[in-house]
């Protein structure tokens, strides 16, 4: 029988909800310690800005992924992007004219105290996050968009060229990701789905970053479980934490890739 597959939308710094989102879905114990086995999880990244502790996302995420022996994974998201881009580029002007890395950061719900936490451990790690994932049948974006088709042919193309740009890429470069990890919504088209799918492999693709509050006009806290489109193919799983949404976790390898674990009323 194949491991259990779970997938975690957007945390934006709320790092007791994680936990507490996890232990429900019977992925850590009380004292938040992996008790997940040999089940696979994916976050599909923004573990920082908007909410109270960023770096403290990280940090459990980062020992999540050790205690589960690789079980655990997490996506690059935008919000990660743009903290290093402000880490190495601060006050340097963007392709907006009049507009700095750090500026564009606090417009989007940047906070100083992940600046001020933010250790060389820490920028090493999220620098090494893939911006792909394949798991199965499951293709794992953070961004609901077809830019990702420019930075290569495979999955392991596209992560080894995002992570250059993060390591060393000149500020355009780096610009540029930030457009292409910001960019939403182009997944409603059903051409922009087979492309990504015959490109990266997969049959479905799961993703975050647009909140499902948002696409669906209602309140955060009406939103329980994920959001499923394009024909089945694509499902949504931002659970919009930072605007007061319960979260939930997703199990991927239910029958009909629609299963919820862990909701919080």
């Amino acid at each position: 029988m194949p491991a259990p597959l779970f997938a975690v939308g957007d945390v934006h710094g709320h790092r007791d909800v994680l936990a507490a989102l996890l232990r429900d879905a019977g992925l850590v114990d009380p004292a938040e310690r992996w008790s997940g086995g040999d089940a696979v999880v994916w976050l599909v990244g923004d573990l920082v800005d908007r909410g109270p502790d960023g770096i403290g996302a990280v940090d459990l995420v980062r020992r999540l992924e050790r205690e589960s022996d690789g079980g655990l994974h997490c996506l690059l998201g935008n919000h990660e992007a743009l903290m290093l881009a402000v880490h190495r580029f601060g006050d340097v002007e963007t392709s907006f004219p009049g507009t700095t890395f750090r500026d564009v950061w606090r417009m989007n719900g940047g906070l100083e105290s992940d600046l001020r936490a933010l250790v060389p451990e820490h920028v090493e790690w999220v620098a090494s996050r893939p911006a792909v994932g394949r798991e199965g049948d499951w293709l794992l974006l953070h961004a609901d968009t077809t830019a990702y088709l420019g930075y290569g042919d495979s999955v392991a193309a596209v992560n080894a060229a995002v992570a250059a740009v993060l390591d060393d890429g000149a500020v355009d470069e780096v610009d540029e990701l930030l457009e292409t990890l910001s960019d939403r919504m182009r997944l409603v088209d059903p051409e922009a789905v087979d492309a990504l799918l015959a490109r990266f492999g997969g049959t479905r693709i799961v993703h975050g970053h647009t909140p499902i509050a948002t696409v669906r006009g209602v309140d955060p806290h009406e939103v329980i479980g994920p959001l499923v489109y394009g024909d089945g193919r694509v499902m949504n799983v931002d659970h919009c934490l930072f605007a007061g949404g319960p979260g939930f976790v997703v199990r991927l390898d239910a029958v009909n890739g629609q299963g919820r674990l862990g909701g919080r009323p």
